[in-house]
């Protein structure tokens, strides 16, 4: 019957170890038992050089009798005159005692003494054949073999192993995996690479754009799969009925070393944890700056709903003279139970330009609550920045949940430009013309290598950054659109300030893609329009501050 021993937490990570065991009691036929040997002394033996020889584990050792035994290991010492059978088998136990072989494969003990004898008993440490003694060629007076019991090997079934079968919540298979069991019973798997495995192959992006109407998206098994795992017993490819374990999900994501480590020492894991729970999956820290045109988004993980309460998402304005409004920015609803809910929570999906009339927006707080007014998640502080940077750069990547974050770059940046051609000579047989030469460009592709500086930040922001230089998916926002990066290296520099560490991050990317045609492609920008002020015509007349009519003749750019 298969037994498992051990199973992955109830929420765990696809990119850590995902660990089954499975123990079964049908791999062996008979179970090996340990020997045992009696050596039986009655008399004592007072000449020298008389032996005996005990044979056990390929090896055959020969006890003699001797006047002298110098730790031997090998030699006992002669009976006396006036010593008793029980002194003589002292002697020979003392000798065991000293045998290095002896010492290995049997626990000794020195019986009693009894009437008319003593006796020495060797028990096997471990079942087998190792423990099954031979005694022979004995000729030392007063000793002789007892009872003697053979040591057996365990009896193993042949072709023996378990099956591991992995599948979703539709039934499907995600995976299969047979492994012969070990000495006791057991095979161990790992599930991480076959459940990886099923999220690759979601082949759709993994959040919402182009962006709808609406600031919420539910996700199924593209971020939380449910699974099951059954094991069965497998006899030379005969396989017995399945038994299954209970549901599990797991997140397309993974931690680090160290913090999945401590988690296992306290036989924690990550979600069980109150505060964990309350966490949007992310790392970043629980303020930032952002603006107009920034695609913003948090992603929440509903772990249970058992009793149907209804959700929303709720945001507080604050403006810039003191006064703050609160707003539901999603309708109250019931989230499936087990799901990954994304919720866009920037400036423009929020309509903040228009949150009060004739009011600027200092900063904005999300957070999620029910319908009973209780807080369900963290609260994240997004400040309004209106600074006008030069060269930023907004970077949308995929963070260690699988969910994604987005981090302004406002540093210094560059673009260099690098080309891989592919020139061929092609032999003519021909007169040359205009239009014939003999070296050709077959190809010519461009790459774009790029720079983006943060500018100085936290010490907590430059670790939450870690993530973007260990993102496998990565995308530049410019304007309304995403263009797919790959960061390729990167620099920090640290900078001491008023006793504090503030810290650039440089780094430099290629676009994931080389051109091989050019053309002109501007973005439509994302941030709200910004009205620009009338340009001054022949029909147009204003005055100046000094009451001056001016006209467009007097107008200069």
């Amino acid at each position: 019957m298969i037994d498992i021993t051990e199973s992955p937490n109830f929420i765990s990570f696809a990119g850590n170890p995902v660990i089954y065991e499975a123990c079964s009691d049908n791999y062996l036929v008979s179970l090996g038992s340990r020997g045992y040997f009696e050596l039986v002394v009655s008399g004592i033996d007072t000449a020298l050089g008389h032996s005996f020889h005990l044979q056990f584990a390929g090896k055959k050792l020969v006890f003699q009798t001797a006047d002298f035994t110098g730790f031997d290991g090998l030699l006992f010492e002669v009976g006396y005159p006036g010593q008793t059978f029980s002194d003589f088998a002292s002697n020979i136990y003392q000798c065991f005692l000293e045998n290095y072989d002896i010492q290995k494969y049997f626990d000794v003990t020195l019986d009693g003494p009894g009437v008319s004898n003593r006796k020495i008993l060797l028990q096997a440490k471990q079942s087998g054949t190792d423990g099954s003694v031979v005694f022979s060629n004995n000729t030392v007076t007063g000793v002789a073999q007892g009872a003697n019991t053979p040591g057996t090997d365990d009896l193993y079934r042949d072709y023996f192993a378990i099956l591991c079968l992995i599948r979703d919540s539709q039934n499907n298979s995600i995976g299969e995996d047979i492994k012969p069991a070990d000495f006791i019973g057991c095979a161990r798997f790992d599930l991480s690479d076959y459940i990886k495995s099923k999220f690759a192959a979601w082949e759709m992006q993994r959040f919402e754009f182009p962006e709808l109407t609406g600031n919420v998206k539910v996700h199924g098994w593209d971020y939380l799969l449910k699974y099951r795992v059954s094991f069965a017993e497998s006899i030379a490819g005969k396989v017995k009925g399945l038994q299954s374990d209970g549901w599990k999900y797991c997140l397309a994501g993974g931690l680090n070393h160290e913090l999945l480590t401590s988690l296992n020492e306290k036989y924690l894991e990550y979600f069980s944890i109150a505060a964990n729970r309350q966490k949007f999956l992310s790392w970043l820290p629980l303020a930032k700056y952002s603006r107009s045109g920034v695609l913003e988004k948090l992603f929440f993980l509903f772990q249970d709903n058992p009793s149907a309460v209804q959700y929303r998402l709720v945001v507080i304005i604050n403006f810039t003279d003191g006064t703050h409004t609160v707003v539901n920015a999603t309708p109250q609803v019931t989230y499936p139970a087990f799901t990954v809910v994304e919720f866009k929570v920037g400036y423009d999906h929020l309509d903040l330009v228009n949150a009060q009339y004739g009011k600027v927006v200092r900063s904005w707080e999300v957070f999620i609550m029910d319908s009973n007014d209780d807080y369900l998640s963290e609260r994240r502080i997004f400040i309004n920045d209106s600074r006008v940077f030069e060269n930023e750069k907004v970077f949308f990547y995929r963070n260690s949940f699988s969910a994604y974050d987005t981090f302004r770059f406002t540093g210094k940046s560059e673009l260099n430009l690098e080309y891989e051609r592919s020139v061929g000579s092609v032999k003519k047989e021909e007169k040359f013309s205009f239009f014939n030469a003999p070296s050709r460009q077959f190809s010519s592709k461009e790459s774009e290598i790029c720079k983006a500086n943060s500018g100085w930040i936290s010490l907590t922001e430059k670790n939450c950054l870690r993530e973007l230089l260990l993102s496998t998916e990565a995308y530049e926002q410019i304007g309304k659109e995403l263009f797919q990066i790959v960061v390729r290296s990167a620099k920090i520099t640290p900078f001491l300030k008023d006793g504090e560490y503030l810290y650039n991050l440089e780094i430099e990317y290629e676009r994931a893609y080389e051109n091989s045609f050019f053309s002109v492609h501007v973005p439509e920008s994302s941030a709200n329009p910004v009205v620009l002020p009338q340009p001054l015509t022949w029909d147009n007349m204003e005055e100046s501050f000094d009451s001056m009519e001016i006209t467009f003749d007097q107008v200069e750019y």
